[in-house]
């Protein structure tokens, strides 16, 4: 552990990220250990992946990682870094994280969720996915995952011995309610 700090130390620590405003306007720079002991706003990026049936792609998060080891969560998911725009950090974590490339996902900017406690301070841009490729997931960042109907999902969910990340819990609600209906039926990716 680290003097001062009551956990340990990550090599993602030193990590820069661009700290946000409430209207998600870049106000300066810190570590992404200093954003997130002091609570300050910032960016991510959520994908939920869909394969060619409409069944999404849930992972379990690496014991390893900083926040919710072992939790399961998007498809994939990640801190916008300093200077970086959303769609080449959502490009960059589908491939950290699941071995795809930009050529073999087709994405859809879906939502942006505001910064919140609920979230971990993040403004989240959501994004939508679909592939006819087997994701390849990095053991790093993911412990295992793989493709799931809605009600298979909703039946981890209602586990009490599975855990989930909280953004994933209220970025599932709105696909599930307002989403799935259209990837379902095709029309999500006819934009």
């Amino acid at each position: 552990m680290e003097s001062g700090s009551d956990r340990p130390a990550f090599p993602t620590d030193h990590e820069l990220l661009d700290v946000v405003d409430a209207e998600n306007r870049v106000v300066g720079q810190a570590t992404r250990r200093e954003i997130h002991e002091k609570r300050l706003m910032h960016r991510s990026v959520h994908v939920f992946l869909v394969d060619g049936g409409g069944r999404l792609y849930v992972q379990k998060r690496a014991e390893g990682k900083e926040t919710f080891p072992g939790a399961h969560d998007s498809s994939a998911a990640g801190h916008v870094n300093a200077g970086e725009d959303y769609h080449d950090c959502v490009v960059r974590e589908v491939e950290e994280e699941l071995g795809l490339t930009a050529e073999q996902v087709h994405l859809i900017q879906i939502a942006e969720l505001g910064a919140s406690e609920a979230n971990g301070w993040e403004h989240v841009r959501f994004y939508v996915g679909r592939t006819v490729h087997e994701p390849v997931p990095n053991p790093e960042e993911v412990a295992h995952g793989a493709f799931y109907s809605l009600d298979e999902v909703e039946d981890l969910i209602a586990r009490p011995d599975t855990h989930f990340a909280p953004t994933f819990r209220i970025l599932y609600f709105f696909y599930a309610t307002r989403l799935a209906p259209k990837v379902a039926s095709g029309e999500l990716f006819q934009r």
